[in-house]
C-alpha cells in the first residue's frame, strides 16, 4: 500500500504579520501551522540567536493533492484579509508522503517544558524529575506538540486549575479540536476524571488515540471524530478546552456554553490579539463570564466561566 500524500505550503512572512497569516492558514486548512523562525548562527559550538526582525517561514499542510484553482484561492484569501503584502516571494507547494513529513518533523521536535509538565517526543529518552508530569507524544500530522504559544497557555491554565482543586479531580473534560491529544493527556495526568476528545480530522483522531495509549490514558480518554456535536451526549462538562481559532470560537460560542455545567470553565485558545475583543463579546453573549486572559506574543487565551443563566443543551 502506498503512503498517504500531503501537500505542504511554505511561504515567507514578515515578522509583524506572522501570527495573523498563521491563523488564516489554520482556518483554511483545518490543520496546525508550523512557524520556522529565522536564526543567526554564532559560530561552531556557539549556538544561535533568533533574528526577530527577519522574515519567518510558515508551513501549512493539506491532505491530498491541491488543485491549481485552490492554490490561487489561498492567495486571494490573503489579499482579501489584507495580508498578501506581508508575504515575500511566491507561495511554494510540494507533495509529501506521511513518512517524509514525520522524519522531517522529528529533526525539529525536542523536549518542551511548561511549568511542571514535560512534553517528551516518543523517540527521545527522558528521566522525570520529582514533581514533573511527563506527556509522551508522537504527533504525526496532528497539531499539538507544546511548542506553540496557544498550547503552552492551555497547559499552564490546566496546571492552575489543578492547583486550585487542591487534590480534587478536574472532573469531566471536553477537548475540542484535540489534535495530537496533548491537552487531553495532560488533563488526565493532572486529575481529570474523564475526557472526551474530538477532532474533525481523521489523522488527529488516529494520533490522539495512539498517544492516549502511549501514556496509559486510553481508559479515561474517549476520542471521537467530529466537532462539538459529537460530544453532546457526554455533556455537561466541568471543563472545556478549545484550543482552535477565533472564528470557530465565535461561531460555536452558544454550543460551548451549552456543553458546560453551571459554574464550569472554558479555556479558549488560538486567538490572535486582534480577535480577542470579538471572542470575548461572543462568549459573554452566550452566557460566559471572561475571568482572565493569558497572553504570549500576539496570541491570547481566554478563560471564561458559565453563569447560572448560561445556555444548556
Amino acid at each position: 500500500m502506498t503512503d498517504a500524500l500531503w501537500t505542504e505550503l511554505s511561504l515567507l512572512v514578515r515578522p509583524e504579520a506572522v501570527e495573523a497569516v498563521a491563523e488564516l492558514l489554520q482556518e483554511l486548512t483545518g490543520n496546525g501551522v508550523s512557524i520556522e523562525p529565522a536564526i543567526q548562527a554564532l559560530g561552531p559550538d556557539e549556538g544561535y540567536v533568533l533574528d526577530e526582525s527577519a522574515t519567518q517561514t510558515l508551513h501549512a499542510y493539506v491532505y491530498g493533492p491541491v488543485a491549481a484553482t485552490r492554490r490561487r484561492a489561498v492567495r486571494a484569501q490573503l489579499r482579501r484579509a489584507g495580508l498578501v503584502g506581508a508575504v515575500e516571494g511566491s507561495l511554494r507547494w510540494r507533495t509529501l508522503r506521511d513518512e517524509d513529513w514525520a522524519e522531517a518533523w522529528k529533526a525539529h521536535y525536542d523536549i518542551e517544558r511548561v511549568g511542571r509538565i514535560v512534553v517528551r517526543p516518543a523517540w527521545r529518552e527522558y528521566a522525570a524529575r520529582p514533581g514533573e508530569v511527563v506527556v509522551s507524544l508522537d504527533p504525526g500530522m496532528a497539531f499539538g506538540t507544546g511548542q506553540h504559544a496557544t498550547t503552552r497557555m492551555c497547559l499552564a491554565e490546566l496546571q492552575a486549575a489543578s492547583s486550585k482543586q487542591q487534590g480534587a479531580d478536574l472532573g469531566s473534560v471536553l477537548d475540542l479540536g484535540c489534535g495530537s491529544g496533548i491537552l487531553a493527556i495532560a488533563a488526565v495526568a493532572l486529575g481529570a476524571r474523564s475526557v472526551v476528545a474530538v477532532d474533525t480530522e481523521e489523522q488527529a483522531v488516529v494520533a490522539a488515540r495512539s498517544n492516549a495509549a502511549l501514556n496509559g490514558a486510553e481508559a479515561r480518554i474517549e476520542v471521537r471524530q467530529g466537532s462539538i456535536d459529537a460530544a453532546e451526549d457526554a455533556a455537561p462538562f466541568d471543563l472545556v478546552l478549545a484550543n482552535i481559532n477565533a472564528a470557530t470560537i465565535i461561531a460555536l460560542a452558544p454550543q460551548l456554553t451549552g456543553a458546560l455545567r453551571p459554574g464550569g470553565v472554558i479555556v479558549a485558545g488560538g486567538v490572535i490579539a486582534e480577535r480577542e475583543a470579538a471572542c470575548a463579546e461572543a462568549l459573554a453573549a452566550a452566557g460566559l463570564r471572561v475571568e482572565r486572559t493569558l497572553a504570549e506574543g500576539d496570541w491570547r487565551t481566554l478563560v471564561a466561566r458559565k453563569t447560572e443563566q448560561g445556555l444548556s443543551f
